[in-house]
């Protein structure tokens, strides 16, 4: 430390009164500074004088408990030492007693690895994903219930009542629009079958 940190160290945990420039006092207990002279005090009180609006001579003081405070060091004008630190007793030291060192849990007893606790074992049947049925694989063959012959698994079926799809007229039922690719197996823009490969 340099000499000025050194006489400013030896104030540390002194009760301090600091004057700041607009002429208020702070009393407090003096617990850090730093290189720009910042002070830290705690339990810190305020105390201004307030004049009189009747009397000129007559001032009053008006104190204010503030707690902990971080003065800024360009604010400061005097630091003044007005009592030592407390001399009372010193805490004693917790001497350290027999004991063992072990895992702190959280409150249950650790379960051998060889069964997982109740609820972890794995997924329950019936929650929390879909039924078995649903995981089932479908026949391949067999268009789904309700929906029209050539439609995707998936794609909605009709509304009851309503009439079904019809090609366009001069297109035989199955084929794909005009302009539209050709779907795989029927034999358009597939070489090695009849009509592939030349473009229709």
């Amino acid at each position: 430390m340099s000499g000025r940190n050194t006489r400013m160290a030896q104030w540390l945990d002194y009760r301090v009164r600091v004057t700041i420039s607009d002429q208020r006092m702070l009393v407090g207990t003096f617990m850090a500074f730093d290189k720009f002279m910042n002070v830290v005090l705690a339990d810190c009180e305020e105390f201004r004088k307030i004049k009189s609006k009747g009397r000129k001579d007559d001032e009053k003081e008006v104190k204010r408990v503030l707690g902990f405070v971080v003065l800024r060091g360009e604010t400061i004008v005097t630091l003044m030492a007005e009592a030592p630190p407390p001399s009372g007793p010193k805490k004693t030291e917790i001497q350290a007693g027999p004991g063992r060192g072990q895992v702190a849990g959280r409150g249950m007893p650790a379960a051998p690895l060889s069964s997982a606790p109740a609820g972890l074992a794995g997924p329950v049947r019936g929650v929390g994903g879909p039924a078995a049925i649903q995981m089932q694989p479908k026949a391949a063959g067999l268009p789904a219930l309700g929906l029209p012959p050539g439609m995707p698994p998936g794609f909605p079926a009709r509304p009851p009542g309503m009439p079904p799809m019809m090609p366009p007229p001069g297109m035989p039922p199955g084929m794909p629009p005009p302009g539209m690719p050709g779907m795989p197996g029927f034999g358009r823009g597939l070489p090695g079958l009849p009509g592939g490969g030349r473009g229709i």
